[in-house]
């Protein structure tokens, strides 16, 4: 019977990182700290770019760990150099010097690897014919298989995809180089993959809609893995100053696909009318864009009640949604949206762009607004503001509804039985 090992190589590759509590790597996180603590059968392994090879590692959980929540249990001084195995299309230059590169790094990392690594931490695996399961990026992914098949080991791989976003960026001949890099990826993930797991029903019908019209490969059977709106307790120190009037939480808003335009665009519909204009804290990573996009004369007027919170830990997080007039996500598309869940979680109002992964999310706990339309959501935050009738009912309902909500622990449940049927 076929052993089954969880992939930390996303951990691996980003520690030391201040983005573990957000997105692909939080995933990762939290599904291998719920495997941990159950009852399954699961090995823990990480890709080594230093060795070309998998290695069994023994993660540390809840206060042993890095983080307050679970890490992989080798020092940060091993972390590799990461550099491509494969890329899109033919480049002369870039093929013939790939090589030596890839060596140069790959000795660069084995010497960090062999001065930080004590003896006996870690052991190779053979993971030909035994289960990989797998939620980091596709570019993780797409190396480590490059290097099993040079070495002509082929394990049952059970990849889990989040999102098709890359690919609305280019239906036209001049393709950006993230997004073929992201196709390749894909594609290499996809064509060795026994079945493939999805973040949302919206994104498996997006990876199937993309193989139908063929810019994606034939697909194994696709299974949907929604995952979680929980928000894991944490124990980190709090230093935050939250506004002592309402405010508004954005996290990880930014221009473009993420719609910073449409939110900020409300407030300023509504100072112009006269109505009250919360305060608005926008929390995540430090983006140059987002903040020269705040600061744009037109917005003079209400730039005073914009706040940006940098790199929140998770207690700071949950601080922040349990106070929060509401959480707004205005992004014109997403593959799941974590900090929607995660307000619903804490019982706060979430307000979400009505596009088809969010009102997954949110079903009927949270309200939606046409994200091309900020006088909807000026409308919206309004009446949140002024109807305390209608924004106890919300609350009153979330609360409710929390009962109907997924951890976790769900999700690491649901992938044990997607890989074993």
């Amino acid at each position: 019977m076929a052993t089954v090992y969880y992939d930390l190589s996303e951990l691996f590759l980003s520690a030391g990182s201040k983005f573990k509590y957000y997105g692909i790597a939080r995933t990762v996180l939290e599904v291998g700290y719920e495997l941990a603590q159950s009852k399954s059968d699961v090995h823990f392994v990480i890709f080594s770019p230093a060795h070309d090879r998998f290695f069994e590692v023994t993660p540390r959980i809840g206060a042993a760990s890095a983080n307050g929540v679970f890490d992989v249990g080798l020092p940060i001084e091993a972390k590799p150099l990461r550099f491509r195995y494969s890329y899109p299309g033919r480049h002369a230059l870039r093929d013939a010097l790939h090589p030596l590169m890839r060596k140069v790094v790959q000795m660069f990392s084995l010497k960090r690897w062999r001065a930080s690594v004590p003896a006996g931490a870690v052991r190779e695996v053979d993971l030909n014919g035994q289960i990989l399961v797998s939620l980091g990026r596709p570019k993780m992914m797409s190396d480590y298989l490059v290097a099993m098949d040079e070495a002509g080991v082929r394990p049952r791989f059970f990849p889990l995809l989040h999102d098709m976003i890359p690919l609305h960026e280019y239906a036209h001949p001049r393709q950006s180089m993230f997004a073929r890099n992201f196709a390749h990826d894909n594609h290499i993930v996809v064509e060795h993959a026994e079945k493939l797991l999805t973040n949302s029903v919206f994104t498996k019908d997006e990876i199937e809609r993309f193989s139908t019209a063929g810019r994606m490969c034939a697909l194994p059977p696709v299974v949907p893995v929604p995952l979680a709106q929980e928000l894991r307790k944490a124990d980190e120190p709090i230093s935050l100053d939250l506004p002592d009037v309402p405010y508004l939480l954005g996290v990880g808003v930014m221009t473009g696909r993420k719609n910073l335009e449409c939110l900020v665009n409300a407030m300023l519909l509504l100072e112009q009318a006269g109505r009250p204009v919360p305060h608005l804290i926008l929390a995540g990573a430090k983006r140059k864009r987002t903040c020269a996009y705040v600061d744009r004369p037109e917005y003079a007027s209400i730039r005073d009640k914009i706040e940006f919170v940098l790199d929140p830990n998770q207690a700071e997080l949950a601080f922040l949604y349990e106070n929060a007039l509401a959480l707004v996500i205005p992004s014109f598309m997403e593959g799941w949206g974590l900090p929607l869940g995660e307000a619903l979680w804490m019982g706060t109002p979430g307000i979400a762009a009505d596009v088809p992964a969010l009102r997954e999310v949110g079903g009927d706990l949270a309200e939606y607004f046409d994200p091309d339309d900020p006088q909807s959501l000026a409308a919206l935050v309004e009446r949140l503001s002024s109807d305390k009738k209608f924004y106890s009912e919300l609350k009153a309902k979330i609360s409710q509804g929390h009962v109907g909500l997924r951890s976790w622990r769900h999700v690491a449940q649901d992938i044990v039985v997607a890989t074993s049927s």
